[in-house]
């Protein structure tokens, strides 16, 4: 039995993730300066009780108490109450969960009585919070459905997102993974779509990557956990959210531990565990001495093992946490069940009374999982049953007791649900194609009704001028040169469309109706033949690729680095396809930086992909695809080569025998020169084996 410390969000009046300990010295430096008696000052007091809550959570409660003396002075109820939600902060922080909820509820009263409905939105999630220490999980579903119906209609994207993964961990611990996975995957995305900025969305970034290793943790995909993990861990340290950091340490131990890697698990809770007794984290440290004593008992280190769930079980005893108490109970018991003859010698417990202990902690344990209606604690605590009747050889009960754990186990994840989550990553991506799709199909029709109304404003325009003609000679050359004028119009408004119907077949083009039917069928062929790992594998890189190329697609340019980035995961995606026929190497040369070169979107794709099904399909043996990218002075030339089986002859620019995507490629870039008065081009250099294709483009940089 494991537990996983949930990364949880406290979405307050003012969330914020900081560099705690430099942003604190600039705090107290603020208060220090700052003399008057006034409600910057509370502010400031306030913030600073916000950057102990993960440092030093009882030094933030007596700058809160400060804080609530001097709103109440200056007898300003918004400052009171958000005083009082920052004093439960810190409450929450130590596990007094109790005093929290006062904190909270009277933080809540003061909000509705002068009207800040956001205020009682933060409550409600804070409320949310707590339900779910107390293993509420329903009632805390409850408040956190309702504070982000609140954010999401006053349009707080920031908060919507924080409650997102608030959700997601209450249906987490409802066993219900795929809700869970689809919330998390919601909140990172809206994140994501703010920006990278440690100083306000790292940590909202950090937990959804978390929660979402959490969820692939669950359902055995241990090597995918710890990749989001690692994802989450840099960035955490980054930060410096050192409650991010023990977190996210003890949820890679866990994983760590079940793929029976023992040894790395006890380095990383260690870490963990030094981590929140230095920052005061009682779940935090309970948490940890759980897992210690799971991995020690892998170990059959079985005294260490003792000595650290008996502390776990003393400090969630003495909380309100009832589904980790139940859980470090389980976890006792097994340790009991699998003690050696020589280890029971040693502490004079005699065999009877070690079922006695372990039945006792087992029952404890399902009363709970009962109560609190969690069908997954109360699974384990079954299968742990079976085992222990099991060993006392009543095996009439033993089977019974495993017929309910084998029917609790599957009403939690089945096949089924299993296949649906990998499915939930790919839905994601494909609803986030079709909202960029709709919002450029409104764009297009919003477009053409103003070209309409300009047209008629045009043609009232050229009626009134008829009228002129008739008073005056004059009046012709006025005709003359709005005639002119409409010329330059049309034929600016004939080269946009161009552009435009250019631009939406070179999208088409990238997703060949072959190649999805392609990646879709390698899937089914991963799948059928029970490779879950390479199935899963190939499934995420096309859901990255269908995001890439749809959010790419809609860009006039885009960064060097973003456009190879989708290049790559479709060679890698046919490379997997062909059973490795070919190798490739991209290199950029040392005088570019592709993370500031724009280029056009998905302009090499088409010609990399003529390079794999004309050159070298057809060929025997392996093969190779070099892609260089080079600059001179005003131009960057990309140059795609292959050693593949060759062209007959040199394909003259927009030759009918030219495959379709390469077609529009060059034409997009004739219409590019016209458009813009460049000079780019392409051209098919000779060579003795194979293709080789070079693209000229204008050298521009995105500042």
């Amino acid at each position: 039995m494991r537990i996983c410390l949930l990364s949880l969000i406290f979405a307050l009046s003012q969330i914020n993730a900081r560099s705690q300990q430099k942003e604190l010295d600039s705090l107290l430096q603020a208060l220090q300066s700052h003399t008057p008696e006034d409600s910057m000052k509370v502010v400031i007091l306030n913030e600073i009780v916000y950057a102990y809550h993960n440092i030093d959570p009882g030094k933030g409660l007596e700058f809160a108490d400060k804080a609530i003396a001097l709103a109440a002075k200056l007898n300003i109820p918004l400052l009171i109450a958000s005083a009082h939600s920052h004093k439960g902060i810190s409450y929450a922080s130590r596990g007094q969960d109790s005093l929290a909820r006062l904190m909270y509820l009277k933080a809540s009263e003061i909000h509705s009585s002068i009207g800040n409905m956001t205020g009682v939105a933060v409550a409600n999630n804070n409320l949310g919070l707590l339900a779910f220490n107390r293993s509420d999980y329903r009632s805390a579903a409850d408040h956190h459905t309702r504070s982000m119906e609140s954010f999401i209609a006053a349009k707080d994207t920031f908060r919507t997102a924080n409650l997102m993964i608030n959700l997601g961990v209450d249906y987490q611990y409802l066993s219900d993974f795929n809700t869970a996975l689809e919330y998390y995957f919601k909140a990172l995305a809206l994140f994501e779509q703010k920006g990278n900025d440690p100083t306000t969305y790292g940590v909202g970034i950090t937990n959804s990557l978390t929660n979402i290793g959490l969820v692939y943790k669950n359902i055995g995909q241990y090597e995918k956990a710890l990749e989001y993990y690692q994802r989450a861990l840099e960035k955490n340290e980054a930060i410096q959210n050192l409650h991010g950091v023990a977190s996210t340490l003890g949820n890679m131990a866990v994983a760590y531990e079940l793929q029976g890697r023992p040894e790395e698990s006890v380095r990383l809770l260690q870490r963990s565990l030094a981590i929140n007794e230095k920052i005061e984290n009682p779940r935090g440290i309970a948490s940890d001495l759980t897992n210690l004593a799971a991995a020690y008992e892998q170990l059959k280190q079985y005294g260490n093992a003792l000595q650290h769930i008996q502390r776990a079980m003393d400090m969630y005893d003495a909380t309100e946490d009832r589904r980790y108490q139940a859980s470090a109970k389980i976890l006792a018991a097994e340790i009991y069940l699998n003690l050696p003859d020589k280890d029971l010698a040693e502490r004079k417990i005699s065999n009877r009374k070690r079922f006695e202990i372990a039945e006792n902690y087992l029952e404890q344990a399902l009363k709970i999982a009962r109560e609190i209606k969690v069908v997954e604690l109360e699974s384990n605590a079954m299968g742990a049953m079976a085992g222990l009747y099991e060993k006392k050889k009543d095996y009439s009960r033993a089977f019974d007791a495993l017929t309910t754990y084998m029917q609790l186990r599957d009403s939690v994840m089945n096949d089924e649900k299993r296949l649906d989550i990998a499915k939930k990553e790919a839905a994601f991506e494909f609803e986030k194609r079709e909202l960029l799709q709709k919002a450029e199909t409104d764009k297009q029709i919003a477009f053409a009704a103003a070209e309409v109304e300009r047209h008629k404003t045009i043609r009232n325009a050229i009626a009134v001028s008829g009228l002129v003609i008739l008073c005056s000679a004059v009046s012709g050359l006025v005709l003359y040169k709005r005639k002119r004028d409409a010329d330059v119009l049309r034929k600016e408004a004939d080269l946009n469309a161009q552009i435009t119907d250019t631009e939406m077949k070179a999208l088409r083009s990238q997703m060949n109706p072959h190649f999805i039917f392609n990646s879709l069928n390698s899937i089914r062929h991963y799948i059928s033949r029970n490779n879950t790992r390479l199935a899963d594998e190939y499934l995420v890189k096309f859901a990255m690729l269908m995001r890439q190329v749809f959010e790419n697609a809609e860009q006039k340019k885009v960064l060097l680095s973003e456009d190879l980035k989708a290049l790559e995961l479709y060679i890698q995606m046919e490379e997997a396809r062909l059973n490795n026929k070919f190798n490739y190497h991209i290199h950029i040369d040392e005088s570019i930086d592709p993370d500031n070169t724009l280029i056009p979107p998905l302009l090499l794709q088409p010609f990399v992909e003529n390079s794999i099904w004309h050159g070298i399909m057809p060929k025997e043996g392996n093969a190779v695809i070099n892609i260089d990218v080079t600059k001179t002075e005003a131009s960057i030339c990309c140059t795609i080569a292959d050693d593949g089986v060759g062209l007959k002859k040199e394909l003259p620019a927009l030759s009918d025998e030219s495959p379709s995507g390469t077609i529009i490629t060059r034409k997009r870039i004739a219409l590019m020169n016209r458009a813009q008065r460049t000079t780019a081009s392409v051209r098919t250099v000779p060579t003795t084996e194979g293709t080789k294709i070079e693209i000229m483009l204008p050298l521009e940089y995105s500042f």
